[in-house]
């Protein structure tokens, strides 16, 4: 690999284009707040979405975290290649996501049961949901899709996937959410959502390069990682959805953590997910890429969370206008630490998911869910735990740090590994 500087290395074109569409989510949020502010029923519906949002999470990174590998320029070094590669993928990812989303669709009531929605919003989210549902499958093959421009560099529509999600978003909320257009409240959401997610699907869909080149790929594989990504994403939502969320929804105080937390990935995280995504893409490109200009960033990006952190006090009592936004912040505080953990734990994470190292991301997962999670819920129900905000923010906190001390112990016993052998043919 060519020696860079480490500004040339880090911050790229694709790196600012990645930037811009992490920031887009907590841009749609700060926007449907404050146009359905007022519409409890609305904000309540929306809240409703968790448990869906986790089922097609498992499902697109079960199928998408393989790709990393697949496409690297290890196994197809032409850009030929990989969209003959591409294309044969796009027909049985749309199948199988057609199905997928069939199945969650005809499940919308179970799902509404086990995430115990209201029933003064009961009829409303049936509704929401099912279409909110068929966004999101929609939005799995455009995720696809996107995916494979951001591992072959195609900034071009990287860039028209940026500005068409934030001004067709903006554009669509205006005109479906709020009272004084349509006022179709929450569905409006939904609605945008899915529209979005069809147009950037087609677009991106008929902007594949043509070739007539025919190429075959490694089916097993591609299935064995697969098996890895969907048992490791299944394995850390559902405990997390089940030990955490459900957990935290047997407390009076559930939202100061998910306000807090929320903040965090939606602004604190942004830069972190980023350079994720980008470690990915070259790894993809260069097996051979260093990490140390990324462990080096991952400071910098430590630095932007902590000056970031006063702005919460303003957003909590400005935006979301919170009578006891202090309390909220200060939870914040409690979460930060863990997440300080996170940003140098994502460099090895995108190193192994890029590298086809998915096995150790599924012993890291087990390794934290049976020391500690299971561990946790088997106390809670001998009695042993009792369950309060702060106990849970410390069995989240120890989660993480157990999590990251597995991943880094492997990436120093690789990283070792190779220094011997490159020492002994030396």
């Amino acid at each position: 690999m060519r020696e860079k500087s480490f500004v040339k290395h880090i911050y790229t074109k694709e790196y600012f284009i990645l930037l811009g569409i992490g920031f887009l989510p907590s841009l749609c949020k700060v926007l449907e707040i404050a146009l359905l502010a007022g519409i409890e029923s609305s904000i309540k519906i929306l809240g409703q979405i968790a448990l869906v949002g986790i089922i097609f999470k498992v499902f697109e990174e079960g199928l998408l975290n393989p790709l990393y590998k697949i496409f690297s320029s290890e196994n197809y070094t032409t850009a030929e290649e990989k969209t003959a590669l591409a294309k044969k993928f796009l027909l049985y990812y749309s199948l199988a996501t057609a199905l997928f989303t069939a199945i969650v669709f005809v499940l919308t009531i179970p799902i509404m049961q086990v995430s115990k929605v209201p029933q003064s919003i009961f009829c409303e989210t049936i509704n929401f949901l099912r279409v909110y549902i068929i966004a999101s499958g929609v939005g799995v093959v455009s995720k696809y899709l996107y995916t494979f421009s951001v591992i072959t560099k195609d900034t071009k529509h990287m860039f028209i996937y940026l500005i068409s999600k934030v001004l067709g978003t903006t554009i669509l909320f205006l005109l479906f959410v709020p009272q004084f257009c349509l006022g179709m409240g929450a569905m409006g959401v939904a609605i945008s959502e899915l529209i979005i997610n069809l147009v950037t699907l087609i677009y991106l869909a008929f902007k594949l390069p043509k070739t007539e080149k025919s190429t075959a790929f490694n089916k097993k594989q591609y299935f064995k990682l697969m098996g890895y990504s969907f048992t490791e994403t299944i394995i850390r939502n559902v405990v997390y959805y089940f030990v955490i969320l459900v957990m935290l929804n047997m407390l009076d105080n559930q939202n100061l953590y998910f306000v807090s937390n929320e903040y965090i990935w939606s602004l604190l995280l942004v830069p972190t997910i980023a350079q994720s995504s980008l470690i990915k893409q070259n790894l993809a490109q260069d097996k051979e890429t260093t990490l140390k200009p990324y462990f080096i960033n991952s400071l910098l990006l430590v630095g932007f969370m902590v000056i970031l952190l006063p702005l919460a006090v303003l957003i909590f009592s400005g935006v979301y206008n919170l009578a006891n936004y202090m309390d909220y912040f200060y939870v914040l505080l409690k979460l930060f630490p863990c997440y300080i953990i996170f940003v140098f734990d994502s460099v090895i994470e995108a190193y192994f998911i890029s590298t086809g190292k998915m096995l150790h991301i599924l012993i890291q997962n087990l390794t934290t869910n049976i020391l500690i999670y299971l561990t946790a819920y088997i106390c809670y129900l001998c009695g042993v735990w009792v369950v309060t905000l702060d106990t849970l923010i410390l069995l989240f906190n120890l989660g993480v740090v157990v999590s990251s001390i597995y991943t880094i112990t492997i990436y120093l016993i690789i990283r070792y590994r190779e220094c011997k052998q490159t020492y002994k043919n030396t």
